[in-house]
């Protein structure tokens, strides 16, 4: 069983499918990682090093920003990581401003299923295959 889940070839971290404690050696996609300290299930583990402002990735979209160095094992939470959800003082993150993605809208990455899917607030959620119904 995969203990930890990577969406995208992009994503900076992966979720605990399972706890991962301190000191395992984990398969994680083409990563194999230490865990450096007790990850519950449903938490971010880091599959790379990032630094202080460095995006952090997952879904291949950007979820927040590095508030202090983060090395690959390291549990990633609200401790080291500033959230820019909802903050549209901030502007695009750099990964949204370059591709234009969004959490809601992945960018395809050629493969099957993983085309566009955006919520509009008039119609709830539409995706590239076409909605239900119209409104």
């Amino acid at each position: 069983m995969k203990r930890a889940l990577v969406i995208s070839e992009r994503d900076t971290v992966a979720t605990a499918l399972e706890p991962l404690e301190a000191g395992a050696r984990v398969a994680i996609g083409s990563h194999q990682i230490d865990v450096r300290s007790t990850i519950p299930s449903g938490h971010k583990v880091a599959l790379v090093d990032m630094a202080v402002g460095d995006a952090v990735i997952k879904y291949g979209s950007p979820i927040g920003t590095a508030t202090r160095a983060i090395q690959a094992g390291d549990h990633v939470h609200t401790h080291n990581v500033a959230s820019a959800r909802g903050r549209g003082d901030l502007g695009p993150a750099p990964l949204e401003a370059e591709t234009g993605a969004r959490l809601a809208e992945p960018p395809d990455e050629g493969r099957p299923g993983t085309g566009s899917v955006a919520a509009t607030p008039d119609r709830g959620v539409a995706s590239g295959a076409g909605s239900r119904g119209s409104r």
